[in-house]
C-alpha cells in the first residue's frame, strides 16, 4: 500500500494571501512585502512583545481563519485525484498539518479540505511529522517549512518541495544522492506534484 502525506498551508492553502489582510484589516498593521517571511509575526515585524494579546487565537478560533483561506494555485483541487488516478487505487493520501487540534480549527481544516480537493482519507494534526511519518508508514511528504524537511529527510522521508520564498536555500536532492536521506525535488505547482510522487513510487 502506498502512503502520501501533503501539508496544508503553502502547498494547497495559501496561508499568507489569507491571514495577512485579515491583520491589516483587524488590527491596522503593516505588512513588510520585502521579507521572505514564514511566519505572520514576520511580515509584520512582529514579536512576543509587542503583538496584539491573543493574535493567533483570534485570528484562528473567533474569526474562523482556516476556513476561509484561498487555495494556493487555481486548478489544485485535481491534485489529490490525480496522485489517486496516477499511483493507483491502494493509494491513501494523508493530509499532515502544523496546525493546533483545537477543535475549531480541526473541524475548519476538514470542512476547507472537503471543499477544495476531490479526495482524501484523513487529516493528522501533529508537529512532528517526520516521527508521525514513520509511524504511519508515509513515504513521500509535499512539504514547504524548512525545519520539516529538514527533519523529513534525515527520517529518509522523500519530500516533495512546494516551492516558497522561505525554501529558497534548500537545494534539491532529487536522486537521494546523501546517504541514508530521502529524495528532495523542488516542485513550481500540483502537476508537477504529481510527477514527482510517479516519479518516487516508480
Amino acid at each position: 500500500m502506498k502512503r502520501i502525506g501533503i501539508d496544508c498551508d503553502g502547498c494547497v492553502a495559501d496561508y499568507m494571501a489569507g491571514a495577512v489582510p485579515a491583520l491589516e484589516e483587524k488590527y491596522g498593521l503593516k505588512p513588510d512585502y520585502s521579507v521572505e517571511a514564514y511566519t505572520i509575526e514576520e511580515v509584520f515585524g512582529l514579536t512576543r512583545e509587542n503583538r496584539p494579546p491573543n493574535m493567533r487565537q483570534t485570528l484562528y478560533i473567533e474569526d474562523n481563519l482556516f476556513a476561509k483561506l484561498p487555495v494556493l494555485e487555481e486548478g489544485n483541487k485535481e491534485l489529490t485525484s490525480q496522485l489517486w488516478i496516477n499511483l493507483g487505487p491502494d493509494l491513501k493520501i494523508y493530509f499532515v498539518t502544523a496546525r493546533d487540534n483545537h477543535p475549531i480549527i480541526v473541524r475548519d481544516t476538514r470542512e476547507w479540505l472537503k471543499r477544495n480537493t476531490d479526495h482524501f482519507d484523513d487529516i493528522f494534526h501533529v508537529q512532528k511529522k517526520a516521527e508521525f511519518c514513520k509511524l504511519a508508514g508515509i513515504k513521500v511528504m509535499i512539504e514547504d517549512e524548512v525545519r520539516q524537511i529538514s527533519e523529513l529527510l534525515d527520517a529518509g522521508i522523500d519530500v516533495i518541495m512546494r516551492d516558497q520564498p522561505w525554501n529558497q536555500h534548500l537545494p534539491a536532492d532529487p536522486s537521494g544522492l546523501e546517504d541514508n536521506k530521502g529524495r528532495l525535488t523542488r516542485v513550481y505547482n500540483w502537476r508537477e506534484m504529481v510527477e514527482v510522487a510517479k516519479e518516487y513510487y516508480a
